[in-house]
């Protein structure tokens, strides 16, 4: 007999281990997985404006993506658990943290930076960031999850980067 608990636990990480083992940006396997689940992956565009940002990823799928495997999967599970009233898998879904989830991901795929980059990185990404920001009079907002920077002319309701939403209204 099958144990929905254990399988929901089993294809989370194996969505996770997908991801993290494809190359970088995602590769055709990948693809064909996020297929299995009836995700498009990013296009071609959407790809090379995400490896050009700030956001670097050394090596896997991009976290939206992933993001995205996950919210299916819960979808699934959730319709699983309430047909046959499960209370482990009921538990489980309402711990699960996607957010958190996808930043495990983004710390596992981004590249290695030694402590002698630590401060030159940070140096040049504050330069990056406020340069002729004043001037221009744009600001830039930052996700609450993986820190991607947004201008705030930029009008969408989730992080390109990583998927989660960048303003949560007020109820």
């Amino acid at each position: 007999m099958n144990d929905p608990a254990k399988d929901f636990k089993s294809e989370l990480e194996q969505a996770f281990d997908k991801a993290f083992k494809s190359a970088k940006g995602g590769d055709v396997a990948w693809n064909e997985f996020m297929k299995t689940y009836g995700i498009a992956p990013l296009g071609d565009k959407e790809k090379e404006f995400l490896l050009k940002s700030d956001m670097k990823i050394a090596t896997g799928a991009f976290p939206i993506e992933l993001r995205r495997v996950f919210q299916v999967i819960l979808a699934k599970y959730a319709a699983v658990a309430t047909a046959a009233e499960n209370a482990a898998v009921l538990t489980l879904l309402n711990n699960y943290n996607i957010d958190v989830e996808v930043i495990r991901y983004y710390n596992r795929i981004k590249p290695f930076t030694g402590m002698s980059d630590i401060f030159k990185n940070a140096k040049s990404t504050t330069k990056n960031y406020s340069e002729g920001i004043g001037e221009a009079r744009k600001s830039a907002h930052r996700c609450k999850s993986c820190g991607a920077p947004r201008l705030e002319e930029m009008q969408y309701d989730e992080c390109l980067f990583c998927g989660s939403e960048l303003f949560v209204p007020n109820n």
